[in-house]
């Protein structure tokens, strides 16, 4: 039977070209107990645009090693080979940009809305020169209703705890996050993972259709579809151990099989598939024979392209794709009759839809054998290859738009999410308003008897302290659960990393800043601290320093540790150790000297001192008759915790400049995190 494509058909790339291709992809890691493993081996191939395209196999077969490879996303190992994407070299710089990559894990905020989402990623990822914002507006209303999402437009994505959209919806916003920015290549990694069967093929069925509107090909990893998934796909490239055991139109694998002796007993093709390429480790002659079976399956495939070779498209408004194989008998093709010279037909499948937008050959991308390679593709593989490097990229995608405008749009997402954190928000709020009643109470309206010098010295550290725990360990906490999103986002040249930086740091300040203000205002007052507008404004510009160098400590170790448990446990212990040099614990000028550096990198030290100085300058004290210690006056206080090393304004200065190397710090930490590092062909 001949299949015949007519041009009004035919992919709208006039030439016919594949937008992907990839010959004699080979990629290894090294291992621990079997040295070099090999885990792709001499795969080739080709996709076109309007394509969907599933890659299939068992667990451990290569599925999402062989999407990452081509999606430029592999990292560690030797990869070695040919891709090339519209019949060029890939660049690094612009393939990101033309290639959408959804990933397993649906990596979005909880607390934003469907639209929300899709807005923010159409505002930072389609350029202003070419886009004004009620373009993208539109773009995202039409994305919306693509995907059918319009009705839960204004639900909150959801999860840990909070309800939100379903799981096949939520599948669709990352999907739809990707194609705001009108890609050439859709790649999916097992966009079925957590879905019920009716949702997944939803998936599938939407994919299929963007694909075919926007022309744009469609590859994905999907582990066992259902039967009716796999009707919807165009093309199957099955793998197992790394191998290629079939790729071409998906309506002839089962004759394809069944040409070799295999036919189909699952009613399922996916099932029939997995369980025939899948190793049998039951037992050692089940091992044997299930590992014959798939090499068989593998030398079958690689054998039937070196007879066949690659069909032609013709040039006519009318394709015919056959495959001829000569001299080949029964014996050696299983059940295919013997002749001289058969000429077997490729139908091609297109679903429910009735017609095709591509056109390939069963046996496309034809494959030379490893020992006939030639050129830079062909690399020897290497015993050791702990140190390999050569083929790594480090690059950073151009920005799409000025650093205003992506630094806006992030700060008002982090603000919409930081005001939507009720947890974050209320116990802020709450900490604040316990903290000015509890304290204030305790010292409650301080005289100038000797008592109150004690007393005076234990509010003004603890102040201190409450500027920091409660600060640091819940911002801290609220960086490190995103830092999932920010790692998809940089992996796909989303924004610049100062962009994000001060976006996400200028969204806390007044978050924190607005309740310590009031809480200082108010224990100010009702512990009775020296009722002087100087003191009063001085005072609060040494809070305002200490919880900035605090915001810069929670960002520098959030950056620093990649646990967040972790990081729980570090984070109080380094503080703890910080508060021994604050100087109320242990007398700041009597710290033994291979130690007391460490005060000049503690910001307990400059906030507690400039506080101490600010409240004792200028107090006078009583004292009782008859006193084992009497301080007559604040500076006898300051001269015997020796915190009057420092005037106020370097105290504050200091503790600034602290804040700032703590930025740096976190932000050299996070660039070097979140850079992209590929191997890259």
């Amino acid at each position: 039977m001949a299949f015949e494509v007519s041009s009004s058909t035919r992919p709208k790339n006039a030439e016919g070209n594949p937008i992907l291709s990839w010959a004699n992809l080979n990629y290894d890691v090294k291992t621990k107990q079997h040295g070099v493993r090999r885990i792709l081996s001499d795969i080739s191939g080709q996709i076109y645009p309007g394509e969907l395209v599933a890659i299939m196999g068992s667990s451990g077969a290569g599925k999402t090693t062989l999407l990452n490879v081509l999606a430029g996303r592999v990292q560690g190992g030797r990869l070695y080979g040919d891709i090339k994407f519209n019949g060029t070299a890939r660049d690094p710089h612009t393939f990101k940009r033309m290639l959408a990559f959804v990933e397993q894990d649906d990596l979005m905020f909880s607390l934003l809305s469907v639209e929300e989402t899709l807005l923010a990623s159409a505002q930072l990822r389609l350029p202003d020169e070419k886009y004004t914002e009620s373009d993208k507006r539109q773009r995202v209303e039409t994305v919306l209703r693509q995907l059918r999402l319009s009705h839960v437009r204004d639900t909150k994505i959801g999860g840990h705890g909070l309800r939100g959209v379903s799981g096949g919806e939520r599948k669709r916003v990352s999907i739809g996050m990707e194609l705001v920015t009108d890609p050439s290549i859709l790649v999916l990694d097992e966009p079925s993972s957590g879905l019920d069967s009716s949702s997944a093929e939803m998936v599938v069925e939407l994919t299929k259709e963007m694909s075919r509107q926007r022309n744009l090909c469609t590859l994905m990893t999907i582990h066992q579809p259902s039967a009716e998934m796999v009707a919807k796909f165009d093309k199957l490239i099955l793998l197992s151990q790394g191998k290629l055991v079939y790729m071409g139109p998906a309506n002839q694998a089962l004759p394809f099989f069944e040409n070799q002796g295999y036919p189909s007993t699952n009613s399922n093709p996916a099932n029939f598939f997995i369980d025939l390429m899948t190793v049998d480790f039951a037992s050692d002659e089940a091992m044997r024979k299930s590992e014959q079976r798939v090499q068989a399956l593998v030398d079958y495939f690689a054998e039937y392209r070196e007879r066949g070779g690659v069909a032609q498209k013709s040039k006519s408004p009318q394709l015919t794709h056959k495959y001829t194989v000569s001299g080949v008998t029964t014996g050696e093709i299983g059940n295919m009759p013997a002749s001289s010279d058969q000429d077997y037909s490729l139908q091609y499948l297109t679903g429910k839809s009735g017609n095709s937008n591509c056109s390939l050959s069963v046996y496309e991308g034809r494959s030379e054998k490893m020992t006939n390679m030639a050129g830079p593709s062909r690399v020897s593989i290497s015993k050791d290859i702990t140190n390999e490097v050569v083929d790594i990229v480090y690059y950073e995608a151009p920005p799409m738009n000025r650093w205003l405008s992506e630094m806006l749009v992030l700060l008002k997402r982090d603000w919409i999410l930081s005001k939507r954190n009720m947890s974050l928000v209320y116990g802020l709020i709450g900490e604040c308003v316990v903290n000015m009643v509890f304290l204030g109470f305790v010292f409650f309206q301080l005289g100038k008897d000797q008592s109150s010098v004690q007393n005076r010295i234990g509010a003004l550290f603890s102040l201190t302290v409450q500027c920091t725990f409660p600060v640091i360990i819940p911002v801290m906490t609220v960086i490190m659960t995103s830092r999932d999103v920010l790692l998809r986002e940089r992996s796909g040249g989303t924004y610049r990393m100062t962009s994000y930086f001060f976006a996400k740091s200028l969204s806390f300040f007044p978050l924190v800043i607005a309740p310590y203000y009031i809480m200082y205002l108010g224990m100010y007052f009702i512990a009775h601290l020296q009722y002087d507008a100087a003191k009063f404004f001085i005072g609060l510009a040494n809070l305002s320093a200490i919880l900035f160098a605090a915001l810069g400590f929670a960002f520098a170790m959030s950056m620093a540790v990649r646990s967040l448990e972790v990081a729980h446990i570090i984070t109080p212990v380094s503080l703890g150790t910080l508060m021994l040099f604050a100087g109320n614990l242990s007398n700041a000028k009597a710290i033994t000297p291979v130690l007391r550096w460490l005060k000049y990198v503690c910001i307990y030290y400059y906030a507690y001192s400039g506080f101490v100085q600010n409240e004792f300058e200028g107090l006078e004290f009583t004292c009782t008759p008859g006193a084992a210690i009497c301080y007559k006056t604040g500076q006898d206080v300051l001269n015997t915790y020796g915190l009057d090393e420092l005037p106020i304004w370097q105290c504050i200065l200091l503790n600034v400049v602290l804040g700032i190397a703590f930025y740096a710090l976190a932000y050299c930490l996070l660039r070097w995190k979140a850079k992209p590092r590929y191997l890259w062909l």
